[in-house]
């Protein structure tokens, strides 16, 4: 039994491309964040009570963004993944 093909790949193909460019971007900025937020901890002078608490405060958020490159990562594969079969659908059906 063979799959019909898609009349909407070529459009399909081509937003999944932008999505993926999109996400790799992502990837970058939240990599920067992650950076930016190490150096502002290290940046604070930490003899106060508040200081402390913004250190802690600091220091959850640069490891809950720091994470989020590597799950974005795995939508960006996901993502790929799933171009990459509608593109192998449409060459099969010579579009």
């Amino acid at each position: 039994m063979s799959i019909p093909l898609d009349p909407d790949a070529p459009r399909k193909i081509e937003v999944l491309s932008m999505i993926e460019r999109q996400l790799r971007e992502a990837i970058v900025r939240l990599s920067d964040v992650s950076a930016r937020a190490v150096r502002l901890a290290d940046q604070t002078d930490w003899r106060t009570d508040a200081a402390t608490r913004f250190h802690a405060s600091a220091e959850a958020w640069r490891h809950e963004v720091g994470g989020l490159p590597a799950r974005v990562e795995g939508a960006n594969e996901d993502v790929a993944r799933e171009r990459a079969r509608i593109e192998a659908l449409a060459w099969r059906y010579g579009l």
